[in-house]
Parts: C-alpha cells; sequence; structure tokens
C-alpha cells in the first residue's frame, strides 16, 4: 500500500476511534513526516483523501482539524410519505390554508417569512431522456420550472429543484404558464388540480453526486460532502407520468425517511 494511503488510513481510524475528537488539530505535516519518515508529499495526499471524504477542514497557516459536523437538530431536511400525503390533501383546502403551508414547512419546520423564494420559467424541447420518461415524442414542448429557497438569516440555499411538465397537460389553465404566480399556494399538487390532474403516487430515485464550487458555496458545504439528488415522478390516477422534478440536498444534513409496510403471512 502506498505510504499516503497507510498515513490517511491511520489518521481515519484515530478519527473514528474519537482519538481525534470533532474540532481537534491533527499532528502537523512536520511531525507525520518524522513519524512516518517520508517527505512532505505523501503527509499533505493523505491529508487531501481526508479532506476529500470530508473529515478533515484544512486552512492555509493553520493545521488540519477534524470537521465539526452542522447541528442536525437545525438544518435537517427531512422527506417522508406523511409530508406528501400532506400537501396533496391541502390541495382541497381553501387558499388561505394553502399559502400557511408549504415544502419549507414540511421538510425543514422553518416559517416561510425567514426564507427567500424565487421561480424561474422556461419552455424547452424534452430531451430524449425526459421524452421517455414521460412519453411523449422527443422534442415536445415542456415548461422547465427552477425553484430556489434561501434562508433570510444566512443567504445559504435550503431548498433546490428543478420540474418539467408537458406544456400541453396545463396550458389550460394560463395562470401556470406564468412564474409571477408563484410562489403557488398548495405548489405543483394544486396546480394540476386546477386542471383536472389528480396524483396518485410519487416514484423516487436516488443518487449521490460530488458538487460543483457553485453549488458548494451556495449550500455552505463542507469539501467531500456529497450532495444528494432526488427525481420524484408525479403519476396520476390514470398512470401518466405528469411531472419530473429533480431537487437536490447536502448529504450531511438530510434525513430520508420511509416505511416499507409489508403484507402479513397466513397463519
Amino acid at each position: 500500500m502506498a505510504i499516503h494511503d497507510q498515513i490517511a488510513d491511520d489518521l481515519r481510524a484515530r478519527i473514528d476511534s474519537g482519538e481525534y475528537p470533532a474540532g481537534a488539530s491533527l499532528p502537523s505535516v512536520r511531525e507525520l513526516q518524522a513519524q512516518w519518515k517520508c517527505s512532505d508529499g505523501p503527509v499533505r495526499d493523505a491529508l487531501a483523501i481526508l479532506r476529500g471524504e470530508g473529515r478533515i477542514t484544512v486552512s492555509r497557516g493553520a493545521p488540519a482539524r477534524v470537521r465539526i459536523p452542522p447541528e442536525r437538530k437545525d438544518l435537517l431536511i427531512s422527506i417522508t410519505p406523511e409530508s406528501a400525503q400532506t400537501q396533496k390533501d391541502l390541495a382541497l383546502r381553501s387558499e388561505a390554508e394553502r399559502a400557511e403551508t408549504g415544502a419549507v414547512e414540511l421538510s425543514l419546520g422553518m416559517p416561510i417569512d425567514q426564507t427567500s423564494f424565487t421561480a424561474e420559467y422556461f419552455r424547452v424541447p424534452a430531451d430524449d431522456d425526459l421524452a421517455r420518461t414521460f412519453g411523449i415524442e422527443p422534442r415536445t414542448e415542456l415548461l422547465r420550472r427552477i425553484y430556489r429557497t434561501v434562508e433570510k438569516q444566512t443567504g445559504r440555499l435550503i431548498l433546490s429543484s428543478v420540474s418539467y411538465i408537458p406544456v400541453s397537460l396545463i396550458e389550460s389553465n394560463e395562470a401556470l404558464l406564468d412564474a409571477a404566480n408563484e410562489p403557488w399556494p398548495g405548489g405543483h399538487w394544486h396546480q394540476l388540480y386546477t386542471v383536472g390532474i389528480e396524483i396518485d403516487r410519487l416514484e423516487n430515485s436516488i443518487v449521490a453526486m460530488q458538487p460543483t464550487t457553485r453549488q458548494r458555496q451556495d449550500w455552505g458545504m463542507d469539501q467531500g460532502v456529497p450532495l444528494l439528488c432526488l427525481r420524484s415522478l408525479s403519476i396520476d390516477i390514470s398512470g401518466r407520468v405528469v411531472e419530473v422534478a429533480d431537487s437536490t440536498y447536502p448529504g450531511d444534513r438530510t434525513a430520508i425517511r420511509y416505511t416499507h409496510q409489508l403484507t402479513r403471512w397466513t397463519a
């Protein structure tokens, strides 16, 4: 095993065992050189590995430190089947009731007045992937909607998604084609309700990816923390995919909770 991997493995084990707790300084580059009888190159490579894993933070002129994770109780994003059902049922409530509760409250428990919301609409042709997902011809016109919610106090991103809907499904209600009508009380569940569409189920898939530098800055994420990408297909009661939404969430502050209800065996 290369020496930089040996150094990284040793430091990783010491961090995991609690010998170096969160916030603690690691030995200096010079101390690690002496311990491992090597040049500074392998030591710096080992630290780069641990930083890439999100285990340590490195600042110019300061020793590497064990990363302090964010307080999950303050930043936790919760995605549950119950929140989806609550949003669906809101579509049948009054506008006043719909305006009081949205994705921010259900996912973060944060009041709307503490956030800043933006929405942008574009008409785009369906690429091959989206055409297959919707079961439509490539280049069919879609409405692409970009949603971003920022916490006012910190200026950091807390919710981000991009959704696609075939224009033909919603053009009977012109209000749904104008971003000026956002935020829409009741969200996309009520928007689709206004054109006679009831969502029957959501089919979700999740992948992890490394964020770009810009995404890391927007979310306030440390080096090495992955971004979780959730693709949600909204399927109506006739079995059609009526909306595709791609949402991103920081991996260190997101919990996805769900229950598999299994059929019981007969005696």
